[in-house]
């Protein structure tokens, strides 16, 4: 059966998108919703850099750099964070619809990605609230309060462990819910199976997202 697939509607009612994706021999508009949630990324890299987030170390040479040069920096800063967008959404999509894959017997990879579509929304709706808790309280990422980090900072200096623990927050917890909806009907593999692929797959991409911003790489995955 062909059927029309929305992915917007997946975060409102997940089990019956994901038995409605099962039975979908060939999802239509697949092409379509790809390229609508890779539009919505760069949208929103672009729109938090447009409130000057993420812009310190650019700040501090105001004084420094001549008007033009320093405008030049801003719209090399914008377009950085708009090709960051792209390459956010390309890896949060196939990147580790890639490694659920391999533990799926219909071997389906395409629906696999449209389960990461629905990740790539959340994250993209957790990256929208460091707008308002950059500009109203002048947190970063890591300190969100609903993540871990704010606790992490009490217990310990280490910036990686910081940064690790920040990228642990409830948006989080509803990627794991997503993941394992879609996986368990997707796949149809043992519970234990599914979790532990989904926790390690996770813990990898916070290990990647603590190193880059320790190193000061200015992203976050």
């Amino acid at each position: 059966m062909k059927r029309e697939i929305n992915i917007f509607k997946g975060l409102k009612s997940p089990s019956f998108f994901f038995y409605d994706l099962s039975t979908t021999e060939n999802p239509k508009g697949y092409l379509k919703n790809i390229f609508r949630l890779i539009l919505l990324s760069v949208l929103a890299f672009g729109l938090i850099s447009s409130f000057g987030i993420g812009m310190d170390p650019l700040s501090k040479k105001l004084n420094t750099l001549a008007p033009t040069l320093y405008e030049l920096e801003k719209f090399l800063f914008f377009s950085g964070r708009v090709l960051n967008g792209l390459f956010y959404s390309i890896i949060i999509l196939f990147i580790p619809s890639i490694i659920f894959w391999t533990i799926s017997e219909k071997g389906e990879y395409r629906k696999l990605v449209i389960v990461q579509g629905l990740v790539l929304l959340i994250l993209l709706l957790e990256r929208l609230t460091y707008i308002p808790l950059s500009l109203f309280f002048s947190l970063d990422w890591f300190s969100s309060p609903l993540s871990l980090g704010v606790i992490a900072q009490y217990i310990t200096s280490k910036p990686w462990v910081i940064y690790f623990l920040g990228s642990f927050s409830l948006f989080k917890i509803w990627i794991f819910y997503i993941q394992y909806k879609g996986l368990k009907r997707l796949t149809e593999q043992k519970n234990w199976l599914i979790w532990t692929v989904i926790l390690l797959t996770n813990l990898f991409f916070w290990a990647i997202t603590a190193f880059l911003a320790y190193i000061d790489f200015s992203t976050l995955i």
